[in-house]
């Protein structure tokens, strides 16, 4: 999602601001292992970006054991881990970017399948007096509970976003009052996102479901499922794809049939 600004936006984003600043590293390396694409990422995160592998089957191996624990421990490591996938990308030369996890304020807890759950890219200044600058807010409401290959698809969508700001600052600007501009560029992000590893895809979903029935059962299960299958596409304007599958959705309805969260997460243990 994209959202743009004449001035900085930290007081938008109030209870616990972290914002970590990032500039762009120039060694390049490409990185097979899951992706499909030839992505950019800087020296420093090689090492852990070829183990996303080993990472998820750790991540699925906890899922049906102590959730609480696995849930617990991705909460407590969550803005150490977007500090490692934002450094593992290459930043627009000449861009400084910032970054900042948190929630917004609000009378209940807003759930990850809800409208304020979302997270964006926002441009900030774009000239050669006020500089050039964008950040990007990453919602603890949809992603503090992920491990570090659950969270690769949301973070991978929003850096797309800096690229197309970095590339063209006023189409950018212009997407908000333009629907079918903000289609355009919406779809492009999550092509993006959708080139890279099916099973980071299916961690993301996975685990953001197995949460929301750990969180409220069979209803909060359903609603994310639903969020996944049925509305994600339509949101914002449109220009997202569904980030479930059918057999996958089936599946879930299966286990929900049955009230067994455990055909599910076997379901992705084939």
């Amino acid at each position: 999602m994209r959202l743009v600004s004449q001035a900085p936006m930290a007081q938008w984003y109030c209870a616990r601001l972290e914002i970590l600043a990032f500039t762009g590293i120039q060694v390049r390396f490409l990185v097979g292992a899951l992706c499909k694409q030839k992505a950019i990422y800087t020296k420093k995160a090689f090492g852990f970006m070829k183990d996303f592998s080993h990472l998820i089957a750790e991540s699925r191996r906890k899922l049906k054991e102590n959730r609480k624990e696995f849930w617990s421990n991705n909460k407590k490591n969550h803005e150490e881990n977007l500090k490692k996938l934002i450094d593992s990308f290459k930043i627009p030369k000449g861009w400084k970017l910032f970054v900042t996890a948190s929630r917004f304020l609000s009378k209940r807890e807003i759930l990850p399948f809800e409208n304020g759950s979302w997270s964006s890219t926002n441009l900030i200044a774009a000239t050669e007096k006020q500089g050039f600058e964008m950040m990007i807010f990453f919602n603890k409401a949809r992603l503090e509970f992920l491990s570090m290959p659950g969270l690769i698809p949301i973070v991978e969508h929003e850096i797309e976003h800096v690229r197309q700001a970095a590339r063209n600052p006023k189409e950018f600007l212009d997407s908000i009052r333009n629907d079918e501009l903000s289609r355009k560029l919406e779809a492009q992000a999550d092509g993006q996102a959708g080139k890279i590893s099916g099973e980071l895809r299916k961690q993301w979903v996975l685990e953001s479901v197995v949460y929301c029935y750990d969180l409220g059962s069979w209803k909060a299960a359903k609603k994310m499922a639903d969020f996944f299958y049925k509305h994600l596409e339509k949101i914002h304007g449109g220009g997202y794809e569904k980030a479930m599958t059918r057999e996958e959705y089936k599946t879930f309805l299966d286990s929900m049939k049955k009230k067994d969260i455990r055909i599910f997460i076997n379901f992705f243990n084939r």
